[in-house]
């Protein structure tokens, strides 16, 4: 085996470590172990290294700024984000770095070399920081998700208002219509529903809303149910202004994404349409150019 193959076939298993071992949700290799028979195996493997890893993780937390933007980025993924979970969290993220740093280890006892040794050193830095950014990608999307949906939520929110649905109500009745459209808007409005069933202030859980949903429509939007909660002024009334706003502002990003279109494809079509058309244009010249110089 080529010793340049080595470095990528490490990278792959740390990896694969990564998924198997991080992940916010059950993956396929949880559910294979289940099958089998494996998990209680696996569950005692990671606990021992989890009790080994353990003061080094308090001591890589232990950094107010660390902690903080685990903590920010758990929340803002919308599962548990105490102090536990953020422990959690970075003890898998050194189990992760020391299954890739062994298997680094054995592919440079091998085969050592500057590009082996490059390679081990990028694979060790992105097995640990791989999880920040899976995360930061997920929200991403989710916030993309949220800002395309967000104003249709809105609407048929103010529409079961002005039905008669209290707003408790229609919140819930939004997060069940939009359960097959959006997750993201389902999600937000579930947690939001449930919040507030379970004995939180609605005004508190607009405002973790918020913070999980970085959005300026979405802050908008708490920020008139909570003004209209302290006035005593119609929700219903409220919404149905606000959700004039909303349209104006999605109206105006369509716009904005059609004019900028056209700056947008102007690179494309020099590449590959111009190219194409002067082909067409000056091939019967240099043809006849060729044949007179024949001639």
């Amino acid at each position: 085996m080529p010793p340049e193959i080595l470095p990528i076939l490490t990278g792959l298993w740390a990896g694969y470590v990564i998924y198997a071992f991080y992940d916010t949700d059950d993956n396929f290799v949880r559910k294979r172990l289940n099958k089998t028979g494996g998990k209680k195996k696996t569950k005692s493997l990671y606990n021992s290294f989890a009790q080994v890893l353990r003061p080094f993780s308090l001591k890589s937390i232990s950094n107010k700024v660390s902690r903080n933007k685990i903590h920010t980025l758990l929340h803002s993924l919308g599962v548990a984000s105490g102090d536990d979970d953020i422990l959690e969290f970075e003890n898998k993220r050194l189990f992760s770095l020391l299954i890739a740093v062994i298997c680094c280890a054995i592919v440079l006892f091998l085969f050592f070399n500057t590009a082996s040794a490059a390679c081990a050193l990028l694979v060790c830095y992105m097995t640990y920081k791989y999880p920040e950014y899976r995360i930061m990608g997920i929200i991403k999307k989710k916030r993309k998700e949220f800002i395309r949906f967000f104003p249709d939520a809105v609407d048929l929110l103010s529409v079961c208002v002005e039905a008669g649905l209290g707003i408790d109500g229609a919140i819930e009745r939004v997060a069940q219509e939009f359960s097959g459209l959006s997750r993201a808007v389902s999600s937000e409005f579930t947690r939001l529903s449930k919040d507030v069933m379970s004995g939180l202030a609605r005004e508190e859980a607009l405002k973790n809303m918020m913070k999980r949903v970085n959005t300026q429509d979405l802050q908008s939007f708490c920020a008139m149910l909570v003004q209209s909660e302290k006035m005593g002024t119609s929700i219903a009334q409220s919404l149905r202004v606000y959700c004039e706003t909303l349209r104006t502002r999605k109206k105006q990003r369509i716009e904005e994404l059609v004019q900028s279109a056209s700056a947008k494809m102007t690179i494309p079509m020099i590449l590959f349409l111009l190219p194409a058309l002067f082909i067409v244009i000056l091939y019967p010249a240099v043809i006849k150019i060729m044949e007179n110089m024949a001639g």
